[in-house]
């Protein structure tokens, strides 16, 4: 990994990112434990600094990875450095802006961080022109779309910042669901499939795996578009796009995802467990909104059983998408295995238990589990920060077996 193109921003991205991450952790625990009554602006600084500084970051190293290769620097790359540079330094201030519920501070910083997503996706967008469209591979095709929508779902969540500091304008009512379902559906669910297509079948290009991006594209515009246009009836003609496209992943790596060597402390098993904490979360949201169109569980979104919809966060954004990047950084930093190799197994087995039992505590309404598996998942999730941060910027190194994605 030492002769990644931009191995030295993606060093950064991942170090921000996890510094951020120890935010939306110290939140839960203190609320899981039962320590601090948060308000709900603070609740969404652990939402946002997880979501924004934490997967974020995360993801756009992975694209600077895969797009960037490992070719030679050129003789300019002050616009990469840039807005990496920007990013690091406005996503804290974001994060903080929550935290003291300031909106015209928050649509401030907002903008600074749409102004470095903006720049890296100018970026990506020229290396894929340069690429061409039929030569992108399918990790490439989809970190594109999730990240341009990405541009899309932020520019809004700036609209309703500006909108609550200023009320000088008039956002439609189901905005901040638009907002919400452009983020999680249109960008995050296609970036972290294609990521884990990727790292399990290869950075190669498919008719299966480009069905597969267009598919997970189109269902996340559609719920977007339908929530815009008030239509919850509309969202739901994303379910058959959804589960075709997940089956097309399942088609294409499902020898790695069944055995990736659960014992193994490797970057697979990470990888491979993403998917079927995707599957949870797909079932989940599905169930959701069929019980709102279809079957008529409930008259309207307010009578939905509570427990309901905080059940699909911690397989979404942990168990998928966090395993998908804690896979990338066990690549990355894989001459380094040498650090703290026990902690491989603490993060994996400690994290992924812990969300399990945590989703089926929501779900079951156990609350009394919270106090055993808040711990669990809050120290897991620590120990890897620090393991991880001690190996990016270690100068020891060993030599390891390459781990080659298995082409199906």
């Amino acid at each position: 990994m030492d002769a990644l193109r931009y191995r030295r921003e993606i060093r950064w991205l991942f170090q921000a990112a996890l510094l951020i991450f120890v935010v939306t952790i110290a939140i839960g625990l203190a609320a899981g434990l039962r320590f601090i009554e948060f308000t709900p602006e603070q609740s969404l600084t652990h939402f946002h600094a997880g979501v924004v500084g934490w997967i974020t970051l995360g993801i756009i190293a992975s694209g600077l990875w895969l797009y960037g290769g490992t070719g030679t620097r050129e003789a300019d790359e002050r616009w990469v450095s840039g807005t990496c540079i920007v990013l690091v330094a406005s996503v804290p201030l974001f994060v903080f802006a929550w935290w003291v519920d300031s909106m015209a501070l928050l649509a401030i910083a907002g903008s600074l961080v749409l102004l470095g997503i903006a720049g890296y996706v100018v970026w990506m967008l020229r290396q894929a022109a340069r690429i061409g469209y039929r030569a992108l591979t399918t990790p490439q095709l989809g970190i594109a779309f999730g990240t341009v929508t990405l541009v899309v779902g932020s520019a809004i969540g700036v609209a309703i910042a500006a909108q609550e500091a200023t009320q000088a304008f008039q956002l439609p009512a189901t905005i901040h669901l638009v907002h919400a379902q452009t983020q999680e559906s249109a960008y995050l669910f296609l970036a972290a499939m294609s990521l884990a297509y990727w790292r399990l079948h290869g950075n190669d290009r498919t008719t299966r795996g480009t069905w597969m991006v267009w598919l997970f594209f189109a269902a996340g515009v559609i719920i977007a578009l339908s929530l815009l246009a008030n239509s919850i009836e509309g969202a739901a003609a994303f379910i058959p796009l959804d589960i075709a496209a997940f089956a097309i992943m399942l088609s294409l790596a499902w020898r790695r995802i069944v055995n990736p060597g659960w014992l193994v402390a490797s970057s697979a098993r990470h990888y491979a467990v993403a998917v079927p904490f995707a599957a949870v979360y797909l079932a989940i949201f599905i169930y959701l909104v069929l019980g709102l169109t279809v079957l008529r569980l409930w008259p309207d979104p307010s009578q939905i059983p509570s427990n309901l919809i905080p059940a699909v966060s911690h397989p979404f954004f942990v168990g998928m998408v966090t395993n998908v990047l804690f896979g990338l950084l066990l690549d990355f930093t894989a001459r380094r295995r040498s650090i703290w190799p026990w902690a491989d197994h603490v993060v994996f087995w400690g994290t992924n238990v812990a969300v399990a039992a945590f989703t089926a505590a929501i779900l079951l309404e156990a609350d009394d589990w919270f106090r055993v598996i808040t711990p669990v998942l809050g120290v897991s999730l620590l120990v890897g920060i620090a393991t991880f941060t001690a190996r990016l910027w270690s100068s020891s190194e060993q030599a390891v077996p390459q781990e080659v994605p298995a082409t199906v």
